[in-house]
């Protein structure tokens, strides 16, 4: 598992393994003190009593919180500053090869123990996340279609402890087997059905405070947590303000409108304000 320290930018050779590869994990975007303190704010989302809502998703030990039902986007004023990192805005821009970035997505994971047996290790079924939508024929496999995302790991998260499960090189393999054939982006129903090309997938270990980058065709999925910590992990979503499908299009924006309240917009610093579209790059 290639790993770098977020200390500075990437280097040639680690961006030419996020290519390659098609996943890295940078390594102390938060300090640990800032991880447990995000940490937390994922914590108190869960009732007091343990009554999970309707509206939330659970599986196999899996929650998925939802902040109203059908929006998953936590980004209260206490989450903004997750959104405006800056060290992680420079990877972003420098993957993405562009300073003019949008942010989004904002989804939490809570991964409690599960000791039941399965025929898996994975608790969800392999997919990929595309910066596309579904009624589109083809992939442009163009820098304006990218998206970069992946995770924060708020606590440290050990083998067996409920990562989230890649395919090194797996989204060569989309591009390759989307290119092959008409209507590219259609293929496998809509690339939800494609489990039998990957039958092996890595799981990423990290330490609390690390973020799990991602290629928006990565095929990857979660995974039981065998061990006695929760995992709690929060998941963004990077693209260029040039990407040819708006906000609101796709799965995982929470409101269409990006509306923001007074409190909101006091926590968010300048390059917040143009990352979440509140002022314009």
């Amino acid at each position: 598992m290639t790993a770098v320290d977020a200390g500075s930018g990437l280097a040639a050779e680690e961006i030419e393994t996020f290519w390659s590869e098609g996943h890295l994990v940078v390594r102390g975007v938060l300090t640990k003190t800032e991880a447990e303190h995000f940490g937390g704010l994922i914590r108190d989302l869960l009732p007091r009593g343990l009554d999970i809502p309707d509206h939330w998703q659970a599986h196999d030990g899996r929650i998925k919180p939802f902040y109203t039902p059908g929006n998953q986007t936590f980004d209260g004023p206490d989450f903004i500053p997750l959104y405006q990192n800056e060290r992680l805005y420079q990877i972003m821009s420098q993957l993405l090869g562009s300073p003019n970035l949008l942010v989004r997505d904002g989804s939490v994971a809570i991964t409690l123990r599960n000791d039941a047996v399965h025929e898996s290790e994975l608790s969800q079924a392999l997919h990929l996340d595309p910066a596309v939508p579904g009624y589109v024929d083809e992939f442009l496999f163009t820098p304006e279609e990218l998206e970069i995302g992946g995770c924060y790991y708020f606590t440290d998260v050990e083998p067996g402890g409920g990562g989230i499960h890649v395919v090194p090189g797996g989204h060569r393999v989309v591009e390759e087997q989307s290119r092959a054939v008409p209507r590219g982006r259609q293929r496998y129903d809509r690339w939800r059905k494609f489990a039998h090309l990957f039958p092996e997938t890595v799981e990423v270990t990290a330490a609390a405070g690390d973020f799990v980058l991602m290629h928006h065709l990565m095929p990857h999925a979660a995974s039981h947590n065998r061990r006695s910590r929760t995992r709690l992990a929060q998941f963004f979503r990077y693209g260029r303000v040039d990407q040819p499908y708006r906000v609101g299009e796709r799965p995982g924006d929470g409101p269409a409108d990006r509306s923001f309240n007074d409190l909101q917009l006091a926590a968010m610093s300048p390059l917040g304000r143009k990352l979440l579209g509140v002022e314009p790059w």
